[in-house]
């Protein structure tokens, strides 16, 4: 990060992904003119008085009853972060997010809003703004601070103080302080790789998605069942440095997986193993038409999936830029 690349903020938009409701906090809330809206314009006041930030809100509804934790909800979600930079002139986007999902939501708009010249910040919270131990304001305002002082344009995950990569970052715990860590892929990249086509302008279809672990005595009739369930893509997690055709993945599967990529059907195979050595996939695997995506988190590689499958990219494509 060089100092010519931050970006003074000053309008920043607050957007609400249906976290409102496991965080307590109306949208009222999110007034300036209400108690926590003064609170807010007071800390940031009294703490950094040389930064003048105002601030937006808005709500971002499912539509057609979808839920928000969709590949629908999130392209809802990318159409209205678009709409806060290029409409309302924001330089900067707080996302309040539920807080199950963040790490695949913050995953999927590093991919979906490639190339946005803006800030954008997810946080959440582990504990709702009505109880004495909440982190509500820790967070809200933590990543309102980020945002006003500059950062480097792309996507965060800001939580309990902690600035996390999207790309490296999971979820460990479901209570206590510092549930989201960032992994130690030493292969995997902090900004995406994708085409420069595939951009926050270009025009996203929803896909489906599906992710199963490859586990001892897993049977060719469940893994066609999965396959036949009207996915564009499947991602198999395994737990190694290395697949091969041997004890627990036999030649049935291989048959399966090698016509599922003849149909068209994406098969990415990812580690979960935080290995420095290189990850391989065996020669008949990848003969079959299975995508090795090395050592990755299962949100990253959604997310990715989600950018080149809506996008439209072709196989040979898609393939390249997830080998890459």
């Amino acid at each position: 990060m060089t100092d010519a690349s931050l970006q003074f903020q000053k309008k920043v938009m607050i957007l609400c992904a249906g976290v409102t409701k496991s965080m307590h906090l109306s949208l009222s809330d999110l007034r300036q003119s209400s108690c926590f809206g003064h609170q807010v314009g007071d800390f940031i006041k009294d703490g950094f008085a040389s930064l003048n930030v105002t601030w937006m809100y808005q709500e971002v509804e499912p539509i057609n009853g979808c839920s928000i934790n969709t590949p629908e909800y999130w392209l809802v979600l990318r159409k209205a972060i678009v709409n806060a930079v290029e409409v309302e002139g924001c330089s900067g986007v707080l996302v309040l997010h539920e807080v199950d999902t963040l790490t695949y939501g913050a995953a999927a708009m590093s991919y979906l809003l490639y190339r946005l010249p803006a800030v954008i910040i997810f946080t959440g919270a582990m504990v709702a703004i009505d109880a004495a131990e909440s982190d509500v304001w820790e967070n809200f305002t933590g990543g309102l601070i980020l945002l006003a002082k500059g950062m480097s344009d792309g996507v965060y995950l800001y939580f309990h103080g902690d600035i996390l990569r999207p790309l490296r970052s999971t979820k460990l715990k479901t209570s206590g302080r510092h549930p989201f860590v960032e992994l130690d892929f030493t292969c995997q990249q902090d900004v995406p790789c994708l085409p420069n086509e595939v951009n926050y302008k270009r025009y996203m279809r929803p896909v489906s998605i599906g992710v199963l672990p490859l586990f001892p005595g897993l049977g060719s009739w469940f893994l066609e069942s999965m396959l036949g369930s009207g996915i564009q893509a499947l991602v198999l997690e395994h737990e190694g440095v290395e697949l091969a055709v041997g004890e627990g993945f036999g030649h049935g599967l291989v048959g399966v997986l090698r016509n599922a990529s003849a149909k068209g059907i994406v098969v990415v195979v990812i580690s979960q193993c935080a290995s420095r050595s290189p990850y391989k996939l065996s020669a008949d695997i990848r003969a079959a038409g299975v995508i090795s995506g090395g050592y990755i988190t299962r949100e990253a590689m959604l997310g990715k999936l989600y950018a080149l499958l809506g996008g439209e990219l072709e196989q040979s494509q898609i393939r390249k830029y997830i080998e890459d």
